[in-house]
Order: structure tokens, then C-alpha cells, then sequence
């Protein structure tokens, strides 16, 4: 079955304009189908947007970025953030190109399964709203990913869904990072924050 974890969508293109809010700021984005979300913001990148707290960064990689909400958002509530943002779907990415366009600078956005091995510059912070229909493995191999893309106290930002393998991604993340804290936690969603020492 076909879904927005591939690289060349099949579904033709239909295009829309859909209108999405978080943190009280309000932006208008295009979608598209083979996109995740194509018809506004889900409830789990709502409450990493909500959650994640961007103080004094100057760096941030939004993974899995999809046609852009949390760049998008985000940039606007964090100003002087510098974003890349990176995406398996090539639709996606150009959707997210063309929806942070008017962002100063402009973010580098990339297509990859995952973080670019060329990419060579670190992050104060990863948001990542895992693509849970691509499997543990991916899921787990992007936090691997996230971990080396950080810089030193960087911080990873996860949302999951405790029936989507919250209690996995706890227990993987703490494998891997020096802190991870429960930022968020109702009604079975979970924003994970962990940090790298």
C-alpha cells in the first residue's frame, strides 16, 4: 500500500491550501496528496509544536518534515532560528520549500531518507514526528540519525502515541542519550525531549 513514506508519491497531484494553527500563530500552507496530514495539522505535530522550546537556539532540523507546519510555525514563535528541514517525499519537500519561502533566510531543505550523510552541520535542536507506518527500525534508525546531527546539550524532540510504541521510543532514547525527559504526556500522546551531552 502506497503512503507519504516514499520517495516518489503515486497519487496524482491534487493540490489545496489549508489554513493551520499552533502556539496562537496562524499560517497558510499547501498540501498535496501522497503528503502526510495532507488536509491540515495532526494531532501529534500540534503537540510537538506546542512543546518544544526553542529558547536561544540558532539552529534547528525539522526531520521528516513533510509540506513544512512545524518550520513554518515554529520560525515565527522562535525568531532568528536558522532551519534546515529534510524529508524522504519528494513532494513533501517541495511543498515545504514553497511553504517557508518567505522565511528569512530561506530554510535548506533536502530530500533524504533520513539525515543527509554530507550534512555537516550540527543542530541545537531535532523535531521529529516519526513515520510510525515505516516501522520500528526506521523509526529507531532516524533517532540514531537525530543523535549525530546534534550539537554538544542538543536536544531531540519526539512525539508518539503511547498505542504507537511510546514505552519503545522511551527505552530507545535512553539507550542513546545522556537525559530524556517526558516534556508532555495526555491523553495517550507523549513529547519526548532528549538531550545529548
Amino acid at each position: 500500500m502506497a503512503h507519504y513514506f516514499e520517495e516518489q508519491p503515486a497519487a496524482p497531484s491534487d493540490e489545496r491550501a489549508v489554513t493551520v494553527s499552533a502556539r496562537g500563530i496562524t499560517v497558510r500552507l499547501v498540501t498535496d496528496r501522497g503528503v502526510f496530514s495532507k488536509s491540515g495539522l495532526d494531532e501529534g505535530t500540534r503537540r510537538l509544536i506546542e512543546t518544544a522550546d526553542l529558547s536561544g537556539a540558532t539552529s534547528a532540523l525539522d526531520l521528516g518534515c513533510g509540506y513544512g507546519p512545524v518550520t513554518a510555525i515554529l520560525s515565527r514563535a522562535f525568531p532568528g532560528v536558522r532551519w534546515w528541514m529534510v524529508d524522504i517525499n519528494q513532494r513533501a519537500v517541495e511543498l515545504a520549500r514553497r511553504n517557508t519561502a518567505d522565511l528569512v533566510p530561506p530554510p535548506v531543505v533536502r530530500q533524504w531518507d533520513g539525515i543527509p550523510p554530507d550534512l555537516e552541520d550540527t543542530f541545537d535542536h531535532v523535531l521529529l514526528n516519526p513515520p510510525i507506518r515505516a516501522g520500528k527500525a526506521t523509526v529507531f534508525r532516524l533517532y540514531e540519525d537525530a543523535k549525530r546531527a546534534l550539537a554538544k546539550q542538543g536536544k531531540l524532540w519526539v512525539v508518539i502515541q503511547k498505542k504507537h510504541g511510546a514505552p519503545s521510543t522511551e527505552a530507545k532514547l535512553r539507550e542513546l542519550f545522556d537525559e530524556v525527559d517526558v516534556a508532555y504526556r495526555k491523553a495517550g500522546y507523549f513529547v519526548f525531549c532528549a538531550r545529548r551531552a
